[in-house]
C-alpha cells in the first residue's frame, strides 16, 4: 500500500493573517480539492485533520500502480494549492509525502475507534515524517515508491534525512513532472540488461518484419504470465527496429483506465494535440485542424469521429451528425473503424511497427479494435504486435499473417545467464543461480528483479540460502509483492481460498483444502473456486485434480504473506488438527514440521524435522538433513529448556553427528563439537538408560582428535553401557572395537570383534542405524576392517576378497556414504600392497562419487599425490602431497597419521630430501609409540632403518632400527612387514 500525507505549511502563520471565515473556506476548498484529486487516482481518504490530511493507494484492493497513482495525484495536489493561493491572493503552501509498505488492516467496526478499519504499518507514520522533511509547495517520497514510479516521473534526489522514530536515514527524492510518453517497460523495468533465453522469439519477429515492410501486414500476438518477458521482447524487437529508422507507435493499456473507451488511443493523442497547440483543453477546431495536418487520408468522417472522441460533445449535438439513425453496434464499428484509420495512416511514409500492449487490461472497443486489426492491416507496410496475459483470438486467427507465440518461462541455463548481466564482471555462484531459478520458476521479471534486489542487499557479501530465504522474508521487494498482491486482489472471493490454500504448501491435496475451508464460510464452491484459481493462472490443477499447485512459488508467498500472523496460525493449527485426528491423510514430515512450526508448537516441529532428517541421512542427503536439523534446533530453542526439550535436542544431536561429520569431516570441529555437546547433555539426563543415547557415545569415540583420547573414551563408553541387552548397542561396541585393536595391531582380536559384530548384524536395523555411527554400514567397515587385518597376518587374497565383499555389501543396500567408505579401505590397502596405479585409479573412483564428502576426497588426494610422486615427478608429488595434508588435517581425525607420515616421507626421500625425510619419521615413530596406535610402527622403523643405510649412518643405527621393525612385525604377525625387514636385512647384507 502507498500512504500520502499532506499538510498546509505555517497555517498558524495563515490564520493569524487571515480571518478565521476565510482560513476556514480556503481550507476547505484545498481538503475538496484534495479529495477530488485523490479519489480520481483511485485513491481513499482515510481522514481529514485540522489543515492536513491521509490518503492510501492501493487500498481497500491492491493495484499495480497505486504509487504511480499516489505520486500523480500529490503533484496535482501542490498545483490545486497553488492555484488556490493566486485566487485568494495568500501564501498558502502545501507539502506531501509518500511511502509505500507492507500494511495491516484491522477491522475497527465493534471498537469505539473512528471508522470501520483501522491501518496499521511503518508506512503511515513514515509518510507523516517524510511530509515535514518536504520544501513546500513541493512533494517527498521514500525510495520504495521512487523505485516503483522512477521510470513513469522526473525526479531529483533530496538525499537521506534522519527522521524521528526511524533508526537510519532515509533517503528521499522529489518527483518533479511525469515523463512525456512511456511505455510499461521503460517505466518499470530495466532495459540495459541483454534481453536472455529469447532468441528464437526475436528471430521470429524478425522474419514477420520482413513480411511486413515488404507490404503484407503482420499480426503478432505475444502472451503469457505476468512477468514472463512479454514487455522485455517487445522493447528488445522495437530497440532493433529503432536503430534501422523504422518509425514506432506505442500503446499502453493501463489498469485504471479501462472504463474509457478506446484509452490507450485517446490520451496520447490529447497529449499531442495539446503539445501541437499549446493548449491543454483544445477545442473541436484546434483537433479537427491537427488531424488535417498529421492524417490527409483519414477522410472527413473519420476525423469528425475522432474529434468527437477526443474534444466530446458540445451544446447543441455539432459533431454528432454521423451517430443519426446508426444502432449501438453500427456506432462502435465506425468508432473502432476510424480508430484504426488514424492508426495506420502513417504507414504512407513507410513502413511502421505498432505496439498495443497488455490487452486484458483494455476496455471492449480497444478490445474489438485489436480483434480487427489483423485484416485492416493485411496489405499495409505494419507489423502490429500485441501483448496479453490471456491468448486472444483476432477475426483473422489462423490467417498466415496472424502468429501467436505463447512465451515460456526462462531454463535454468538462461537464468544463469541472465544473472551473469546483472552482476556483470562477478560470475553468480550456482547456489545463487539454483535459489533464485527456484524463486521465480523461471519468470523473467521475478529472477531479474529479485537478482537486483539481492545484489543491492548482498554489498558485503552473499549470504547462503538459509540467509538468502531470510532477506526474501524481509518484506522488501515491493514491486514484486505489488504485483502479485494486485492479482490477487483482483479475485474476489477466489483471494480467500487463495490465501488459506497458500497455508497448504506449494502444492496441496483437494482433501486438505477442502477440510480446511469446512472450519469457515466459503463465498462459493469449493471447485467453482479451483476452477477460478486455474483459470486467473494462480494454481495448476495435477493428479486429475486431486493435487493442485500454485503456479510460481512467490504467488504463494504473496498470498500466504497476505494473511495476518495470527490467521496463519490459526490455520496451520487447524491444518495440524485435521492430520491428527486422521481426517486427511498425513504429510511428510517435512511439510509436518512446517505446519508446526508456524502453528506455534516448536517441539512438535522440531519432532518431524528430525524425523525428515533422518530420511535424508538414510539416502546420504546429507545437506538436506543438515537444513532440517538447524531448522529443528532453532524450534527447540524456541520451546526453552525442559524434559520434553532436551529429549528431542538428543535425538537432533544423534542424527546431526555423522551429517555434520559427513559434510565437514569426522575429525572436523563442527563433528566433534556435536558430540561433546551431546555427551555433556546424556550427563544430565537421570533416571534414563543411557544405551538409548549410544550414538553420541559412539560418535564422540569415533571424533576423537588422537589415538589416547579415543582410547580412553572408549574405556568410558564401555563402563557406561556395560551389560546392555540391545543387540545393536553391542554391534557397535564391537564396530568401537575392531577399528581400536587394529590401531594397536591386534589383529587376531580385530578378526574375532568383526566375527562377532557381523552375527549380531541385521540389514533391516542397519537401515536406520547407519546414519548414527560413522554414516556408513557397520558390516561394509567390518569387512574392511577385517581385510587390512587378514592382510597383515599374510592372508593377502582373502584381504582381497573382504574388500569385494564390502563393496558389493554397499552396492547392495545403495548407499553412497558406505560405498565410499569401501573405497578408503580398498586404496588403502592398496598403498600397502605399493600398488601404484591400483591407488591412482580407486583415487578417481573417490572423486566420481564423493563430491559432497570433504573428508574422504581429502584422503583419496593424499593417496593419489603419493602415487604419482612415486611413480613420476617426485618434486610434483611433494607439492601436492603437503597441499592436501594440510587441508586434510583440518577436517579429520588422527586416523591414519602413521601411513600419511610414512607416504610423505618417502616421497621426500624419492625427491632427494632425506634429512627432512628423517626427521618425519624420527616424529611420528616417537607419536606412534607414545599413542599406542603401533599398527604401521614396524613399516616406519623399517623405512627409517633404510633412510639410515643411505645417508651412512652406523651400521648398529641401522640394525637397531631394523631389529626393532622385526620384534614388532613379529609380536603384532604382520607377516607382510616381517618380510619386508628381512628382504631388506638380506639385501644390505647386515
Amino acid at each position: 500500500m502507498t500512504a500520502l500525507y499532506y499538510d498546509i505549511v505555517g497555517s498558524t502563520t495563515l490564520l493569524n493573517q487571515l480571518d478565521p471565515e476565510e482560513f476556514g473556506a480556503m481550507q476547505r476548498s484545498l481538503h475538496n480539492g484534495a479529495a477530488a484529486l485523490i479519489s480520481d487516482y483511485n485513491g481513499y481518504l482515510e481522514r481529514v485533520h485540522g489543515d492536513g490530511g491521509c490518503a492510501y493507494f492501493g487500498f481497500p484492493e491492491s493495484r499495480e500502480d497505486a504509487a504511480e497513482c499516489a505520486v500523480a495525484s500529490a503533484i496535482e495536489i501542490v498545483e490545486w494549492c497553488e492555484k488556490l493561493a493566486r485566487q485568494s491572493e495568500s501564501s498558502l503552501k502545501v507539502r506531501v509525502g509518500i511511502t509505500t509498505g507492507v500494511v495491516v488492516i484491522a477491522d475497527a467496526s465493534k471498537t469505539n475507534l473512528p471508522g470501520a478499519t483501522e491501518i496499521i504499518g511503518v508506512a503511515p507514520a513514515l509518510a507523516a515524517r517524510i511530509q515535514s522533511e518536504a520544501a513546500p509547495n513541493s512533494v517527498a517520497v521514500a525510495e520504495a515508491t521512487y523505485r516503483l514510479t522512477m521510470g513513469a516521473f522526473e525526479f531529483e534526489e533530496i538525499g537521506p534525512r534522519h527522521l524521528k522514530g526511524f533508526g537510519e536515514p532515509v533517503l528521499l527524492w522529489r518527483p518533479l513532472t511525469r515523463r512525456q510518453q512511456f511505455d510499461r517497460f521503460t517505466a518499470y523495468r530495466r532495459v540495459s540488461a541483454p534481453l536472455i533465453g529469447r532468441e528464437d522469439e526475436l528471430e521470429l519477429c524478425g522474419r514477420r518484419w520482413v513480411r511486413a515492410a515488404n507490404g503484407n501486414g503482420q499480426f503478432i500476438l505475444l502472451h503469457g504470465d505476468p512477468g514472463i518477458g512479454k514487455s522485455r521482447l517487445i522493447a528488445e524487437f522495437r530497440r532493433d527496429l529503432a536503430a534501422k529508422g523504422v518509425r514506432t507507435l506505442v500503446f499502453q493499456c493501463q489498469p485504471r483506465g479501462n472504463s474509457e473507451p478506446l484509452h490507450p488511443f485517446l490520451e496520447p493523442l490529447r497529449k499531442a494535440i495539446a503539445d501541437a497547440t499549446g493548449n491543454a483543453d483544445p477545442d473541436r477546431d484546434a483537433v479537427t485542424r491537427y488531424l488535417r495536418s498529421h492524417g490527409s487520408e483519414l477522410g472527413a468522417l473519420n476525423a469528425e469521429i475522432i474529434t468527437f472522441l477526443v474534444a466530446g460533445e458540445t451544446e447543441g449535438g455539432a459533431g454528432q451528425a454521423w451517430q443519426v439513425d446508426l444502432s449501438n453496434e453500427e456506432i462502435r464499428a465506425r468508432v473502432v473503424e476510424a480508430m484504426l484509420s488514424l492508426l495506420t495512416s502513417p504507414s504512407v511514409l513507410g513502413p511502421l511497427l505498432l505496439i498495443i500492449e497488455d490487452v486484458h487490461w483494455a476496455d471492449t472497443l480497444t478490445k474489438a479494435l485489436v480483434a480487427k486489426l489483423s485484416r485492416w492491416i493485411e496489405t499495409r507496410p505494419i507489423l502490429a504486435a500485441v501483448t496479453s496475459r490471456e491468448a486472444i483470438a483476432p477475426d483473422g486467427f489462423g490467417d498466415p499473417n496472424v502468429l501467436a507465440v505463447a512465451l515460456s518461462g526462462l531454463t535454468a541455463q538462461a537464468t544463469a545467464e541472465l544473472l551473469s548481466t546483472i552482476w556483470e564482471d562477478y560470475s553468480p555462484p550456482d547456489e545463487l543461480v539454483a535459489f533464485i531459478y527456484e524463486k521465480s520458476d523461471g519468470v523473467p521479471l521475478f529472477a531479474e528483479q529479485l537478482a537486483l534486489w539481492i545484489r543491492e542487499r548482498a554489498k558485503a557479501g552473499l549470504p547462503d540460502r538459509a540467509g538468502l530465504e531470510a532477506l526474501l522474508r524481509a518484506d522488501s521487494i515491493l514491486d514484486l509483492r505489488d504485483l502479485l498482491a494486485a492479482r490477487l486482489a483482483s479475485l474476489g472471493p477466489l483471494r480467500r481460498v487463495a490465501q488459506i490454500a497458500s497455508v497448504l504448501g506449494r502444492q496441496f491435496r483437494r482433501k486438505l483444502l477442502a477440510c480446511v475451508l469446512e472450519l469457515g464460510p466459503l463465498a462459493i464452491p469449493l471447485d467453482e473456486a479451483i476452477e477460478g484459481l486455474v483459470q486467473a493462472g494462480i494454481v495448476r490443477r495435477k493428479s486429475g485434480g486431486m493435487e493442485i499447485r500454485f503456479r510460481h512459488v512467490l504467488i504463494q508467498e504473496a498470498a500466504y504473506e497476505s494473511l495476518l500472523k495470527s490467521e496463519r496460525q490459526e490455520i496451520h493449527t487447524s491444518v495440524v488438527n485435521l492430520i491428527q485426528s486422521g481426517v486427511v491423510p498425513p504429510l511428510s514430515d517435512e511439510t509436518m514440521a512446517w505446519h508446526f512450526g508456524q502453528a506455534g508448537q516448536p517441539v512438535q516441529a522440531a519432532r518431524h524435522a528430525i524425523q525428515a532428517a533422518e530420511a535424508c541421512d538414510v539416502r546420504s542427503a546429507m545437506q538436506e538433513a543438515e537444513n532440517l536439523l538447524d531448522f529443528a534446533e532453532k524450534q527447540l530453542a524456541q520451546a526453552g529448556r525442559n524434559a520434553e526439550s532436551n529429549e528431542q535436542l538428543l535425538r537432533l544431536l544423534t542424527v546431526r553427528g555423522p551429517v555434520v561429520a559427513a559434510l565437514f569431516g569426522r575429525g572436523s570441529k563442527q563433528a566433534r563439537a556435536i558430540y561433546e555437546r551431546g555427551v555433556s547433555l546424556c550427563a544430565t539426563v537421570k533416571d534414563r538408560d543411557r544405551a538409548e543415547w549410544f550414538p553420541l557415545y559412539w560418535g564422540w569415540w569415533f571424533t576423537a582428535p588422537d589415538y589416547q583420547t579415543q582410547r580412553a573414551r572408549s574405556d568410558i563408553l564401555v563402563q557406561d553401557l556395560e551389560g546392555s541387552a540391545d543387540p545393536e548397542v553391542r554391534l557397535q561396541s564391537l564396530h568401537c572395537a575392531w577399528a581400536t585393536n587394529i590401531d594397536a595391531g591386534l589383529h587376531s582380536h580385530c578378526l574375532k570383534c568383526v566375527e562377532q559384530g557381523l552375527v549380531l548384524y541385521d540389514e533391516d536395523r542397519a537401515c536406520f542405524n547407519r546414519g548414527r555411527y560413522g554414516g556408513h554400514d557397520a558390516k561394509v567397515c567390518g569387512l574392511g576392517e577385517r581385510a587390512f587385518s587378514l592382510w597383515f597376518v599374510g592372508d593377502d587374497n582373502g584381504a582381497s576378497e573382504s574388500i569385494i565383499a564390502a563393496k558389493r555389501w554397499a552396492e547392495h543396500i545403495n548407499h553412497p556414504n558406505s560405498m565410499l567408505h569401501a573405497l578408503e579401505f580398498e586404496i588403502e590397502l592398496k598403498r600397502y600392497r605399493n600398488d601404484h596405479p591400483g591407488v591412482i585409479a580407486v583415487s578417481e573412483r573417490i572423486g566420481e562419487l564423493g563430491r559432497a564428502t570433504p573428508g574422504v576426497l581429502a584422503k583419496a588426494a593424499l593417496f593419489r599425490a603419493w602415487a604419482q610422486g612415486m611413480s613420476g615427478d617426485a618434486a610434483a608429488g611433494v607439492v601436492a602431497f603437503e597441499t592436501e595434508l594440510t587441508r586434510w588435517r583440518e577436517i579429520a581425525t588422527y586416523e591414519g597419521a602413521p601411513v600419511f607420515e610414512g607416504m610423505r616421507s618417502e616421497l621426500l626421500e624419492r625427491a632427494g630430501r632425506n634429512d627432512e625425510a628423517l626427521s618425519i619419521l624420527d616424529s611420528i615413530i616417537a607419536a606412534s609409540t607414545s599413542s599406542g596406535q603401533v599398527f604401521w610402527l614396524a613399516e616406519l622403523l623399517r623405512q627409517r632403518g633404510v633412510l639410515r643405510h643411505t645417508l651412512g649412518e652406523s651400521q648398529e643405527a641401522v640394525m637397531a632400527d631394523l631389529r626393532r621393525a622385526l620384534e614388532v612385525s613379529t609380536e603384532q604377525r604382520a607377516a607382510p612387514l616381517a618380510s619386508r625387514v628381512r628382504l631388506d636385512l638380506d639385501r644390505l647384507r647386515l
